[in-house]
């Protein structure tokens, strides 16, 4: 069930008589953001922090790479003596393997064949290819 509308005038707030007192606002209000020199200086100050982070960055990471190649000079002769010690241990399979192959040759002056010893190389000794090694 609905109520009727009534039939009486609208009652409306007015103001009082002469209006209301006026505010002064502006006297708890801050001025509308910073200056502009302001802005200029925070952002001038931020950027020139950021460039000097960048540039502690670069300054560790130089001095992380030249600690990491001072590493790398100091292991270098071991890393090198590894080497040549797999390379002999390689070589000395190959020889036994050419003078088992090779143990009734003589070369072309009639002399019995040397094991390792090639026409091909002169007075210098020279290592062989690595690669031949690992197809043998």
């Amino acid at each position: 069930m609905s109520l009727r509308p009534s039939t009486a005038p609208a009652i409306q707030d007015m103001p009082p008589p002469g209006g209301y007192k006026k505010l002064d606002f502006t006297r708890y209000l801050p001025d509308r953001g910073p200056k502009g020199w302001q802005l200029w200086a925070g952002a001038v100050t931020m950027i020139m922090y950021g460039y000097y982070q960048v540039g502690k960055t670069n300054q560790a990471r130089i001095q992380q790479k030249m600690q990491e190649r001072k590493v790398r000079y100091a292991l270098a002769p071991l890393m090198q003596a590894e080497a040549d010690r797999e390379y002999m241990e390689r070589e000395l399979v190959n020889l036994r393997k050419e003078a088992e192959v090779m143990k009734g040759v003589t070369d072309l002056k009639g002399n019995p064949w040397v094991p390792g010893a090639s026409q091909f190389f002169g007075g210098q000794w020279m290592p062989r290819k690595v690669s031949y090694f690992m197809r043998h």
